[in-house]
């Protein structure tokens, strides 16, 4: 691509050390760059249609270079004179923004050709004698004219010769009727041209031996570049202002965010043009009709992103401003007369349009050049178009955030809210806009984004902390902590809500009862299983009663609920929860939402936790088929579904299958969410168990042992996960033959548990089953036997006889019996397991195996949450 300055030979001087240099050289010509970077496309694109023929009868039609001003039109025709200047034996150069230079450039030229009868004051008669001659090949057959900056295409084609070589630049991009071209679109550079420009011209910029000093001047040098979003013109006023300055690339940036106006209007000796950057676009703009004019100035206003069309036209939605200039009124108004001033604008290349998406985009400069002048030139105006702007965003909210079906409808305008200050603006509905993108991107798994987004809303209204949407955003705030891992910091400000909302808008209000349904979540995060379980289904009824039983909001709480129920063991009643919120919302938002997936995960773990290892594997398996056909990227809630599934996959007895899936799925975890993320210790409590399964225990070992040492340091040494992670890993142990180790953790294991629940958990019985284990393993038998007869007559009434986790315990206590001398009672309570094993899992599983060859069989816990 192009770019800018340097020293050159003089723009009269033909290139130095030709061997055959143009006998006519014109003195407009520029210098040629030094430091011309990039662009070989482009003059290769040239070079290719310009060909090198050269004769009368040649009917090939003009190079058209176009594209914004400011791009480096001008810098790749200059560069493509001076590379191929050997071709020529002219090579002239044509002002052509307006009709007068271009007639003087033409009979310049004549009389540089020395053709007689060109009489400089009779230019009607002198231009068709230069014409006349070119297009002959008399006395020079091979040329090259460049008319550069055409502002009038429709005039231009009357002083265009054939027969030899002609360059057109302009920012005017309908040439095809003019001149049977559609020409070569030239665009901004390509970040690694825009880099490796900058690093040569700015001192603080250059390649340095030192690694640090190298790190930071290409990172300084790409944020300079995004800034400046690859314009070589910008980046040519960048590097000259930081050379002769010396400001930091820091310090332009800020400047450059804080007025690009009067920044890019600061004179600076430049290598290409002396002329002021922020001047570049203003030609043209005198050119536009009121209408184009007037939204050019309110397009600088929204972001250099992609709007819309949907975003300017709001009818019925949206009282315009009375304060706005009537020509904008008409094109708010009007979709005709909208994408008319749109194809006028995009005409002269002052903004990109996309048909195929109906979206406009400012590039980023001429956006903020183009912003800082209004608010400069008329502030009154500008905040006119601030706050239209403000109101067509906000007018183009669904409300309803949890739908799928509205996620395009906020994509348009997402990236919009920062840039254009609408984060300070005190309108109610425009504030109402952002707590929804905050709350769609968590919704939809994007917790880094909404708290990037929530947080600096958060601290924008941070002068009113009671007000309701200040306090609604702070409940999105937390929810998106706590997914990413800052469960305490996230507890606190839930907390901190919940009673400001309490004291200043009451027990019934619709964000109290939202940053409720938070607060249980927070509560079980903590491990306080009970007591989210008293608050929810205490919290259900008024709910229902603000938001409708079939709300989208009580279906989340009783999707809570149904994980409250889990966790404190009553897996039947989660179950039937889970059964009633899944049909609710396949019925509600259609069978490919990703709240059936979520209901759904929930529904699996009940049937694993329940025993129904087939039916979860089931479950499991639709589950992450449904979120394989919606092509989710790797969010946090596919990654547990996919973990989820290699749980069923192990439970069934697919240890391999089971143990590569989850060693995919927890590398995913770890570069998703880090090493030491909640849910990625989850994913470890369960990796641990599928490489034991598998005996690899160095590996199983290793990864439980780093597990536990990560819950105890986040979670605490007490929480119901820490004690799960520690059961696991015992087992692995004893499998080592740590005996004494694997009883010791087993027996913390147990104690926990014991001060967690007051009742026989499920959980509990089954860090007894291992316990047991681990007696028998070390000789206690009796004591074994003690335990185990205790766990099988509790996990028959809990579980069920048939559960898989009674059986275990069944076929563990058989063994204690027979090596206590009671083989009778051990014959009959074996012959019991191994027939529930072949009722249920069937007789091949690996587990029944280890039962019908009176082995040990050991037994894993699942996390409940992470």
């Amino acid at each position: 691509m192009t770019q800018t300055p340097g020293d050159a030979p003089s723009g009269g001087q033909p290139p130095s050390g030709r061997q055959r240099p143009p006998r006519i050289w014109g003195s407009e010509v520029p210098w040629r760059n030094l430091h011309f970077t990039g662009r070989e496309p482009e003059i290769q694109a040239l070079r290719v249609q310009l060909g090198s023929e050269f004769q009368a009868a040649n009917r090939r039609p003009p190079c058209v270079l176009y594209g914004l001003g400011g791009v480096g039109k001008t810098e790749i025709a200059t560069e493509y004179a001076h590379r191929y200047a050997d071709d020529y034996e002219i090579v002239w150069w044509v002002r052509a923004d307006q009709e007068d230079t271009i007639q003087a450039s033409l009979v310049g030229l004549g009389t540089r050709l020395q053709l007689p009868s060109v009489n400089p004051v009779d230019r009607d008669r002198a231009i068709p004698l230069v014409i006349g001659a070119l297009q002959s090949g008399e006395p020079h057959s091979r040329w090259l004219l460049i008319f550069d900056d055409v502002a009038a295409p429709e005039k231009i084609r009357q002083y265009i010769p054939r027969g030899g070589h002609v360059i057109v630049t302009s920012r005017i991009n309908e040439w095809k009727q003019v001149l049977s071209t559609d020409g070569i679109e030239v665009t901004q550079f390509g970040r690694a041209d825009t880099v490796s420009f900058l690093r040569q011209r700015v001192p603080q910029l250059r390649p340095s031996a030192d690694a640090a000093a190298e790190t930071s001047a290409a990172t300084n040098a790409d944020r300079l570049a995004d800034a400046l979003g690859d314009l070589p013109l910008a980046a040519e006023h960048a590097a000259s202002y930081l050379t002769q300055t010396g400001l930091s690339v820091g310090e332009y940036i800020e400047a450059f965010e804080r007025d690009a106006h009067t920044l890019l209007g600061e004179g600076i000796d430049m290598y290409s043009t002396n002329a002021a950057v922020a001047t570049t676009w203003s030609v043209t703009r005198q050119t536009l009709s009121p209408e184009a004019k007037n939204l050019f100035q309110l397009l600088a206003f929204f972001a250099a992103e992609p709007i819309s069309e949907e975003n300017l036209i709001q009818p019925g939605r949206v009282a315009l401003d009375p304060a706005l200039p009537v020509p904008l009124q008409k094109v708010l108004s009007s979709r005709s007369d909208l994408k008319k001033a749109q194809r006028e604008l995009a005409r002269f290349s002052l903004l990109s349009l996309y048909g195929q998406r109906n979206v406009v985009q400012l590039h980023r400069v001429v956006q903020a050049v183009t912003r800082a002048r209004t608010e400069k030139d008329d502030p009154v105006l500008a905040r006119t178009l601030e706050r239209t702007v403000f109101a067509l965003l906000a007018a183009t909210d669904p409300d309803a955030p949890e739908k799928e079906q509205n996620d395009p409808i906020y994509a348009r305008t997402i990236h919009h809210l920062v840039p254009t200050g609408a984060l300070k603006s005190d309108d109610r509905l425009v504030r109402n806009l952002i707590i929804n993108q905050v709350r769609r991107l968590r919704l939809r798994g994007g917790n880094r984004e909404a708290l990037s987004l929530g947080e600096l809303a958060l601290a924008a209204w941070r002068s009113a902390p009671d007000d309701i949407q200040t306090l609604a955003m702070a409940v999105e705030v937390a929810w998106a902590k706590r997914d990413l891992g800052d469960v305490d910091e996230a507890f606190a400000l839930n907390a901190d809500t919940l009673q400001r909302l309490r004291e200043h808008h009451g027990e019934e209000d619709d964000t109290y009862l939202i940053c409720a349904n938070s607060y249980g979540v927070d509560l079980r995060m903590i491990g306080k299983y009970d007591e989210a379980l008293e608050h929810d289904l205490s919290l259900l009824p008024v709910v229902e009663r603000v938001f409708g039983a079939d709300s989208f909001r009580s279906l989340n709480l009783s999707n809570n609920i149904a994980i409250d129920l889990r966790c404190v063991g009553r897996y039947t009643d989660a179950l039937e929860y889970d059964n009633y919120v899944a049909g609710t919302r396949e019925r509600q938002f259609g069978a490919n939402d990703r709240n059936i997936a979520s209901s759904k995960f929930g529904m699996a773990k009940d049937l694993r936790r329940l025993g129904r290892y087939d039916e979860a594997l089931e479950v499991a398996r639709e589950t992450t088929d449904l979120m394989e056909a919606r092509n989710e990227p790797w969010n946090q809630l596919r990654l547990l579904m996919f973990g989820g599934l290699a749980v069923s996959l192990r439970r069934v007895g697919y240890y391999a299958e089971a143990r590569n899936l989850a060693e995919d799925t927890y590398r995913r975890f770890v570069e998703y969410l880090g090493a030491e993320h909640r849910a990625t210790l989850q994913m470890a409590t369960s990796l641990m168990c599928d490489r034991r399964v598998v005996d690899e225990l160095g590996p199983a070992a290793e990864l439980g042992r780093a597990t536990v040492a990560a819950y105890e340091k986040i979670a605490g040494q007490g929480h119901p996960n820490t004690l799960i992670a520690k059961a696991n890993f015992a087992v692995i142990l004893r499998a080592q033959e740590y005996l004494s180790a694997a009883q010791e953790v087993n027996q913390a294991a147990l104690e926990g548990h014991r001060r967690l629940y007051a009742y026989d958990h499920p959980n509990t019985l089954i860090v007894m089953t291992n316990l047991a284990s681990d007696l028998a393993a070390v000789g206690d038998v009796r004591q074994a036997r003690e335990i185990g007869e205790e766990v099988v007559v509790k996990s028959r009434e809990i579980r069920g006889p048939r559960h898989p986790g009674t059986l275990a315990a069944a076929a563990n206590l058989a063994l204690d019996r027979r090596a206590t001398g009671d083989a009778d009672a051990a014959r009959e309570l074996e012959a019991e397991a191994l027939a529930g094993y072949d009722s249920t899992l069937t007789l091949e599983h690996p587990q029944a195996r280890i039962a019908s060859q009176r082995g040990r069989v050991s037994v894993d816990i699942e996390s409940v949450m992470p």
